[in-house]
């Protein structure tokens, strides 16, 4: 069981562990005595009259509308009862991360909830709550709209999913012996005004993105391999020569996947886009390494608003709007991480369609067995390019779309969910992109009277034992699928 002690605990690992391993947790007693503490600061401060944002007055442009003290609950509870999504869910996991998060900013105490809260959100991470929260039309100035669609579950509102089925969140908990929780005063603008999504989707589509890197370089590597290309553009020397981290990591991967039967042997310079593969490769992971730097920052930040500071320096105690909620770092990472995986997909195109030209493979043109009686795998590249044309549109910047809302208070939104929703899809075409490529190599490997090196060669049977080769013309949309399902898995790179 992992204890979980303050706010600032979470690094990746105990966040894999809580989130996708489903370890339990539990709250030092300690941490809960601070909660509590920090929220009689708190109502004590709310007793002296001041005004206090979503708690004593309304939202948005009706800040100023003040709610009396006999609606302040109720107001607590329609606060997460709103939400106006649409579309499929967000992953599970995401859901879970977010859960995750919201529990260790509340562990500051810096947004006043009580240790019931608190441990109401461990109990429900605990037992797989798992609320259904949409993907789309959730962009606001902050992550409410989603966040209500999240907690309402807490209350016995909205949707939960149990086993595979959708459920109504009242029947959940009933399955569980619990009663919905009745949010304090604050807890329901406390549930709703942070930016825990941001963080959630951005750790799982790293770590999304990051197999799929790996396996684009793979890819790349067979390639080189199967059209006779030189190694000597690989050596670690030139990666040295550049001086980027991550490029020097590709050069030593594509090394070590050549180990054992490298071509270094001096000749015509092959295609640029087999030659600039650490090149491009390697900057999508030094970028990916710095998202992760980011995420782990997310994971440990406390982005609620307004926020109950004590008093400081110069800075008195009381109640302090926040704009930590405007998760911008993340969007604008997200966006040139769309951008980074176009480019992975531009370069996997351009392999494909160098290895379906024996100008450059030195195999049968179109890797037709018997060219001109059959068109091979042409079609293959021409599915392909549809969907680099999409990517180009899908890694246009979310993050620069600012609109007004609320009447105008609300007027800048950061767009992390569009940013996100769009890298998602880019992803899922990349991971198409690298599976016909894989394809065309299985085809190629068939069709090439020479073995590949070793570790290549271990790889290229994997593919053969997938696929069957393409002795005569057929639709290829199953054995593309087949392989995308291999690459999600990871069985390639075990």
């Amino acid at each position: 069981m992992i204890v979980l002690a303050r706010a600032d605990q979470l690094d990746p690992e105990l966040y894999r562990r809580i989130v996708v391993e489903r370890e339990e947790i539990a709250i030092a007693p300690a941490a809960l005595a601070r909660v509590d503490a920090a929220r009689a600061r708190l109502l004590a401060h709310l007793e002296t009259g001041v005004r206090a944002y979503g708690v004593n007055t309304g939202l948005g442009h009706l800040a100023d509308t003040r709610i009396d003290a006999e609606q302040q609950h109720s107001f607590q509870r329609a606060i997460l009862l709103r939400g106006a999504g649409h579309g499929p869910p967000l992953a599970p996991a995401v859901a879970r991360g977010a859960m995750l998060l919201r529990l260790t900013g509340f562990l500051s105490g810096a947004a006043g909830v009580s240790s019931e809260l608190c441990a109401f959100l461990a109990a429900r991470l605990n037992d797989g709550w798992s609320p259904v929260v949409p993907s789309r039309a959730i962009t606001s100035a902050g992550e409410v709209i989603a966040l209500s669609h999240l907690f309402q579950t807490l209350i016995g509102a909205g949707l939960v999913e149990e086993e595979g089925e959708r459920i109504g969140a009242a029947e959940g908990l009933a399955r569980r012996g619990v009663a919905p929780y009745v949010p304090g005063v604050k807890e329901g603008i406390a549930l709703v005004n942070g930016a825990p999504l941001a963080p959630a989707l951005t750790a799982w589509l790293t770590a999304r993105a990051h197999a799929l890197l790996e396996h684009a370089t793979l890819a790349g590597a067979l390639t080189a391999a199967l059209t006779g290309a030189s190694l000597r553009p690989y050596a670690r020397r030139i990666g040295t020569l550049k001086g980027d981290p991550g490029q020097l990591q590709v050069h030593t991967a594509l090394l070590e996947l050549h180990a054992g039967a490298g071509d270094w042997g001096d000749r015509i310079q092959s295609p640029v886009s087999l030659r600039v593969l650490p090149q491009v490769h390697g900057a999508v992971l030094d970028l990916l390494e710095h998202i992760e730097a980011q995420v782990v920052r997310e994971l440990r930040a406390v982005t609620d608003s307004p926020l109950y500071l004590d008093a400081e320096g110069d800075e008195p105690a009381g109640l302090y709007p926040s704009g930590n909620f405007h998760a911008q770092a993340l969007s604008l990472q997200l966006d040139a991480l769309a951008i980074a995986f176009a480019q992975v997909g531009n370069l996997a195109e351009k392999r494909l369609h160098r290895l379906l030209d024996h100008r450059f493979s030195g195999l049968p043109a179109q890797l037709a067995p018997d060219p001109g009686r059959q068109t091979g795998l042409i079609f293959l590249h021409k599915s392909m390019i549809a969907l680099v044309a999409e990517n180009r549109q899908l890694a246009s910047p979310a993050s620069v779309h600012p609109l007004d809302t609320s009447a105008g208070q609300e007027d800048f939104q950061a767009f992390a969910f569009l940013a996100a929703e769009q890298l998602e899809r880019l992803l899922d075409n990349v991971e198409l992109i690298v599976a016909a490529e894989l394809l065309a190599i299985r085809q190629g490997r068939e069709l090439a009277a020479s073995p590949l090196p070793p570790r290549l060669e271990a790889i290229a049977g994997r593919l053969a034992d997938a696929v069957e080769p393409v002795r005569e013309d057929r639709s290829l949309s199953d054995d593309v699928e087949r392989l995308r399902a291999i690459v999600r898995s990871g069985a390639l790179l075990a």
